[in-house]
């Protein structure tokens, strides 16, 4: 074991099962009232207090947001009622809500298994920063959202760098997307021609090149461990060619 722990993975490996852990998840919570203070997260039955009044926000958000594929107020319903659906509010500005993040059914993998993808990730433009520091409320809203669902299976898709380190800073590990189940593998890919320069989209041509997807640590583990593929941020590629 110690030999083990010796590898530079297999440390990153025990840091990554520590922090997404209940207990890790907990500890990084309690850290958000300083970090983000007046901040709230709110799913499940609680958001029953806010009505509908969310959802228009929300909605609005998607649009407006070139990353993120639109939700009508009909599927953020569902997804609440679900408890599928986190949004984070002000408390200092009468419950104001500046974030989102939710769980979408894929369907079922061919051993019968439940996989969802995570997405609708967005946060006020107002709330990304204060002053020149950055307000880590994306973080709190991933952070909570893997941590409630630790027994899903679930992936994100992306081609927006931000996200890519955000779900990394979380414990998602890249694999390619031949390593999904070939149900899940259909099912995620469904963006239109003009991004994927083919009708047949098992043939996208961005696929692990700009969009990436990745996965929980625990959901790589019931994988059984796929090939974990490398990344390095656009910005940083540039500047070692410059």
């Amino acid at each position: 074991m110690f030999k083990q722990l010796s590898h530079p993975q297999s440390r990153k490996d025990m840091k990554t099962v520590l922090s997404t852990s209940s207990l890790g998840a907990m500890m990084a919570n309690l850290l958000d009232t300083v970090r983000t203070p007046g901040i709230d997260y709110v799913s499940g039955y609680d958001l029953k207090r806010f009505g509908s009044s969310w959802i228009h926000q929300v909605v609005v958000a998607t649009q407006e947001e070139p990353h993120l594929l639109a939700k009508t107020s009909l599927e953020l319903r569902a997804a609440a009622q679900e408890h599928h659906l986190i949004i984070a509010v002000d408390t200092r500005r009468n419950h104001r809500v500046i974030g989102c993040i939710a769980l979408w059914h894929l369907g079922l993998d061919s051993y019968g298994r439940d996989w969802f993808e995570l997405g609708t990730l967005w946060v006020d433009k107002d709330y990304r920063f204060h002053g020149t520091r950055h307000m880590p409320i994306a973080d709190g809203l991933y952070r909570r959202i893997l941590s409630d669902n630790l027994g899903m299976n679930i992936l994100a898709t992306t081609t927006n760098p931000a996200a890519i380190e955000l779900g990394m800073r979380h414990g998602m590990q890249m694999i390619s997307y031949q390593s999904l189940p070939e149900s899940i593998h259909r099912a995620t890919c469904v963006c239109p021609i003009a991004k994927t320069g083919t009708l047949d989209n098992m043939r996208c041509r961005v696929k692990d090149n700009t969009c990436r997807v990745r996965i929980p640590f625990a959901t790589w583990l019931r994988l059984e461990k796929p090939h974990r593929t490398n990344w390095v941020h656009p910005i940083k590629v540039q500047a070692s060619r410059s």
